[in-house]
């Protein structure tokens, strides 16, 4: 099952979403995210960090692309218009 994560990159403070595959085989349940966002223009390495020098947690991680597009919603333009964009597109025969 694809799900979707977003993070926040470090130097512009925006937000994008990155693909992945949710893992139930393990408790809690966890998922991948690709290393690259949808739009292409974060790699996770870009994450924003805290104080301590540690990545800050994701707004939310391993969401279906109902969740997700709701979670985006209420973020506005925070949220990269291309990676929003690709939870509405009309899925393929």
């Amino acid at each position: 099952m694809v799900v979707y994560t977003l993070l926040r990159k470090g130097d512009t403070d925006e937000c994008h979403l990155f693909e992945g595959e949710l893992n139930d085989r393990v408790t809690p349940k966890t998922c991948s995210v690709s290393l690259k966002s949808i739009c292409k223009k974060m790699d996770k390495g870009e994450r924003r960090k805290g104080a301590d020098g540690k990545v800050t947690t994701p707004p939310f991680a391993c969401q279906d692309e109902d969740a997700a597009r709701r979670q985006c919603a209420t973020r506005g333009r925070s949220v990269c218009g291309i990676c929003v964009s690709s939870l509405y597109r009309t899925p393929e025969d």
